[in-house]
């Protein structure tokens, strides 16, 4: 299982945009502001925003008073949300092998492993959709 920096960028820029709206800043962020608050290279953090409004989590404006925002109630973004829209709902484990071993025992073999994987993966995105962007303010402010 691998995933891009991409995914924790992701959470942690989502967390950022959402801190703003818990400090009662509802304008738009500048993008150029994110990158330089966060540290993370300006086309990493394009590329990312790019995802998060595909998947309808912030909202962009251009112009000079432009830039992102929520597009939903950060207690109703998950990190599941976020996973997704970054990594496109892809699955975590390669479940499908092409070895060459044929017959009843490699068959068993490879049904326990997919199993396991699919279990894993369902797991896995339970926990992401029971974390909200709300929750990690909150633990921020205590």
């Amino acid at each position: 299982m691998s995933y891009s920096q991409s995914f924790p960028n992701a959470i942690i820029t989502t967390v950022f945009i959402a801190d703003k709206v818990q400090q009662n800043i509802f304008d738009f962020i500048p993008t150029k502001e994110i990158s330089s608050a966060l540290g993370i290279a300006a086309p990493t953090v394009t590329k990312i925003l790019q995802a998060l409004n595909n998947a309808g989590i912030i909202e962009t404006r251009e112009g000079a008073k432009g830039g992102v925002r929520l597009s939903m109630p950060y207690d109703q973004v998950t990190v599941l949300h976020i996973f997704d829209a970054i990594e496109h709902k892809k699955p975590p484990f390669q479940a499908n092998y092409n070895i060459a071993a044929t017959g009843k025992r490699p068959d068993i073999a490879q049904a326990i492993i997919k199993n396991l994987f699919e279990s894993t993966d369902y797991k896995m995105r339970q926990e992401l959709a029971s974390l909200r962007i709300s929750d990690l303010i909150h633990k921020m402010d205590s």
